[in-house]
Formats: C-alpha cells, structure tokens, sequence
C-alpha cells in the first residue's frame, strides 16, 4: 500500500540539533524549581511543587510532564525511582507506520533499553495530515518526543540514547516483570459513532406484514 511518509531507512550522523534538544532536557532535570506535582487544597487553592506533599488529606493532587499536561499514573508504582522520575517528567512517546523497518527497530531499541512508551501509529489520511503539523510537516518517520522534546525524524540509536540519558532514563532495562506496554493507538482516534435515540412517545413501524396466499375455500369477504 502506497504510503506517502518517506519512511527512513538508516541511521543518520548526530547532529547538533539533537544534542541541543539533549542539553535541553539536561537543564531541565536540572532544575529544582520545575514543577511535577499540580496540588489543589480544599479551598481550591493551586500550587505546584517538585516535591510530592506528605499527606494528601482533603487534596487534589496531580503529576505533569515537562510541557505542563496531566500524565497517568498506571504501571508507574513499580517502577524503580530514577525510572519512574524520569518517566513522569519526560514521557516518551514512538510515532510509527506499517511495514515500516526503521519503526520496526526504533521500537525493540526501546524496548531493549526498557523505555516505557506510548506508540501511535499513522496510517489513514487523517493521521498523516495530523502527523505533518506534529513534526513540522516531515514525511520522514520514525519520530520519537521525549517530554516536549521532539527529536529530528528517523532512527538513531546513538542519538536517541544521548537524549535518553539526559532525561534521567537507566541505561540498561529496568522495567518491572510485570509491566505491560500499552497497546499502539492511531494519532486521529476515529469519530465515534453516534447511536440514534428513539423520541419518547414514538413507536418504530414495523415492517410490512406477510398475508398468506388466498382461500379458495374462504366465505366471501374473509381471508384466511
């Protein structure tokens, strides 16, 4: 099937661009005074703070990722400490296509090095126009983010581990047994089917009803 993403073959040199997106989260994880934790009191007062409050009594309290937005805590709890900080504050998230090699090796990198990840996949023409306005109208994939940090388009695994290691990721796997990766998802959800709802009062017709084939035997006027 034809795809019109050009899809990457092989492994590009480091650029600098890279290395400055690395540098970036770096400075980031650096630093004390980014915010993790979104608490909300029960005066609805907010606050944010980069440690997590030591009771949670009468309050709301949420963590975010390196662009600000609300992550989930799932498969979170087990992880070991510098995995779960850094999957917390710089999620990561493998933007792949079918029959796709280059995808095919971005994601078991990922997998070998123990990356928690979501991947979404891009296929029908909605994904793909979705997808040009995300990586700034590439046609290159794979594409991996890191936290708001969106590496150049196409594997490499030199250049993924640098940024890997800037945002505190272990080096080596240390995802739990018993973690379970998500399943990959389309970048466009497809539209929900809308179920009709009948009017209160209204009876559906039924459909016309089958008569069998006349009584010769039959009185006049009646039919059986």
């Amino acid at each position: 099937m034809f795809n019109p993403l050009r899809i990457q073959m092989k492994r590009p040199h480091r650029s600098a661009l890279v290395l400055s997106a690395a540098l970036g989260l770096g400075l980031w994880a650096a630093n004390p005074a980014w915010a993790i934790y979104k608490i909300v009191g029960p005066d609805g007062s907010v606050t944010f703070s980069d440690v997590p409050p030591s009771t949670v009594q009468g309050k709301s309290v949420q963590s975010l990722n390196a662009s600000g937005g609300a992550i989930s805590q799932n498969n979170f709890a087990d992880f070991p400490t510098a995995l779960r900080d850094a999957a917390r504050k710089y999620p990561v998230t493998l933007y792949t296509a079918p029959q796709c090699d280059a995808c095919d090796a971005a994601r078991e990198f990922l997998q070998q090095r123990g990356i928690p990840f979501a991947e979404k996949t891009i296929t029908p023409n909605a994904d793909i126009k979705a997808y040009k306005a995300l990586s700034g109208n590439s046609d290159r994939l794979p594409l991996v983010t890191i936290g708001a940090t969106k590496l150049p388009a196409g594997f490499s695994s030199s250049n993924w581990d640098v940024a890997l290691d800037a945002a505190g990721y272990p080096k080596t796997n240390a995802l739990p047994r018993t973690y379970v990766r998500p399943q990959p998802a389309a970048l466009v959800p497809p539209p929900a089917v809308k179920k009709e709802t009948a009017t209160p009062g209204a009876s559906t017709p039924s459909g016309p009803s089958v008569l069998p084939p006349p009584n010769p035997n039959a009185p006049k006027g009646f039919q059986f």
